[in-house]
């Protein structure tokens, strides 16, 4: 593997490489916090990337959108002693997580971290909002390399549609300035564009 992963993106946040086909390819990142590491999703388990993750400060809590996109979660878990975060509809991917979230409204993780339910992907999908700057957005958004807009998939949507669409609505309530998604390009806007961006994205899902 590159000896560079993780990557840093910027203030503390890295992305981790290492993509695993288990999680169909999906992107991972890492996030170096006071109070304690936290992994987005899962990368391959790699003794690499282990070893890098143990220089850092290890993981305290691996947060987990969906169920698509856990690869080697449990061994992370397992190896750093990590919490496993998970919705409730999604636990059948991590049936042994150790903190299980419920219900639809937003939950708090001290001051910077903000995991919002977005059903629509899968029923259970979330996303994590980081300082109100950074959106960990799994399967839910991504930046369109061809359109260079924000995007979402109704091919690729295995639970509701509507729903997907009513949780769009509803993150553009959130301010964010950058969108790290599980697949699809990584993107930074100014917040006022990256908040046209996305109410237009929500007008063409609505149409």
């Amino acid at each position: 593997m590159r000896t560079d992963f993780p990557l840093h993106l910027d203030d503390g946040v890295f992305y981790c490489g290492c993509n695993s086909p288990k999680s169909y390819g999906g992107n991972s990142y890492f996030v170096q916090h006071a109070d304690g590491n936290w992994l987005i999703d899962a990368p391959k388990f790699l003794p690499p990337l282990v070893r890098q993750f143990e220089a850092m400060g290890g993981l305290a809590r691996i947060f987990l959108t969906h169920r698509d996109d856990v690869a080697d979660a449990a061994r992370y878990a397992r190896h750093f002693a990590a919490q496993r975060i998970i919705h409730r509809a999604e636990l059948a991917a991590q049936p042994n997580a150790e903190i299980v979230l419920a219900g639809a409204g937003p939950v708090p993780f001290g001051p910077d971290l903000l995991v919002i339910p977005t059903p629509g992907h899968t029923q259970g999908h979330c996303v994590l909002l980081y300082k109100q700057r950074f959106l960990f957005s799994g399967d839910h958004l991504w930046w369109e390399r061809d359109t260079q807009q924000l995007g979402a998939s109704q091919d690729y949507c295995w639970y509701s549609w509507s729903h997907q669409t009513a949780s769009m609505t509803a993150l553009a309530h959130f301010d964010f300035t950058c969108v790290l998604p599980g697949h699809g390009q990584r993107i930074s806007l100014p917040r006022e564009q990256m908040s046209r961006e996305l109410r237009t994205l929500v007008q063409r899902m609505q149409q």
